[in-house]
């Protein structure tokens, strides 16, 4: 059965005057210059970071420089359908999230908001990282965690596909992976081992969210299914780097399938192989 998404979520506002002044310039009306004006109020105005308050009184501060930050001030959202499946489950079973490839927060700020929630999130890039925990740095009942959750233990180097888009950053098996250096190393472990040091006393997570830029699978290869961090969700990215590593979206099914989850897209409906996603994420519900 479908789940029947309730969850309304309003257009991200701005916080403060000036954030709201520039981000109803960014939504009017069109003119010549605009973006190339926008840019500099933002910059001269605001030292480059707008606030904005969002889903359940959320607050995060957003660069509009940075796809996500613009999708966000030009259009008040960023994957609100899958945005408002996480709250929706979080909403009716209050517990802990997961949230692997936190980027700066846009979900964990959102779930951390939630009356009786639990966040850990983890980024292994140092820029998005700290971002992340200054977004969540006044909420005690969030957790961050600077590393890269995957199949085993390694030094990995990580690259961003798009320099304006902080939510490329990838993991890079081999330096051609990306087609650029890696800009960084950082450590990895398997996601059971950090939650196991981190998530004291443990608990079984409500949702885990995935978004690793073709990475998911290794992240979720690295997670004991049987062991008491088993998820009764997860929402899992699901792109054309994903699907190399999945083998298409049937490995996805058969490998989420044989450790007792069906797969639905954000809306509830369960997926096909021919299925069009309204969003690049797929929704692993226990049965």
């Amino acid at each position: 059965m479908a789940l029947l998404l309730s969850v309304d979520i309003p257009a991200a506002r701005g916080t403060r005057l000036v954030d709201r002044a520039l981000i109803a310039y960014a939504r009017g009306p069109e003119h010549p210059a605009k973006i190339r004006a926008l840019h500099w109020l933002i910059r001269r105005l605001t030292a480059g970071r707008l606030r904005v308050r969002y889903a359940a009184g959320a607050q995060i501060a957003i660069d509009p420089n940075d796809y996500i930050g613009w999708s966000i001030l030009r259009t008040g959202s960023y994957e609100p359908a899958s945005l408002a499946l996480a709250l929706r489950l979080m909403t009716t079973s209050p517990g802990l999230f997961v949230d692997v490839g936190a980027n700066i927060g846009w979900f964990s700020c959102a779930v951390a908001a939630l009356p009786g929630s639990r966040v850990i999130a983890i980024e292994p890039d140092s820029g998005n990282c700290s971002a992340l925990r200054a977004n969540l740095a006044a909420i005690p009942n969030a957790t961050v965690v600077n590393a890269a959750a995957g199949a085993g233990y390694d030094t990995v180097g990580l690259g961003r596909r798009s320099p304006g888009n902080s939510g490329t950053v990838a993991i890079a098996r081999r330096h051609a992976d990306l087609g650029v250096a890696p800009h960084e190393w950082t450590a990895m472990a398997p996601l059971d081992a950090m939650l196991r040091r981190v998530a004291t006393p443990p608990e079984r997570p409500v949702l885990i969210k995935i978004d690793v830029e073709g990475f998911e699978r290794d992240v979720l290869i690295g997670l004991d299914f049987d062991g008491p961090f088993r998820p009764r969700n997860i929402i899992v990215e699901y792109t054309v780097y994903a699907e190399a590593s999945w083998g298409g979206l049937a490995g996805a099914t058969e490998f989420l399938a044989a450790r007792g989850y069906e797969m639905l897209d954000v809306f509830g409906r369960r997926l096909d192989h021919f299925t069009e996603l309204p969003e690049s994420n797929i929704w692993a519900r226990e049965r």
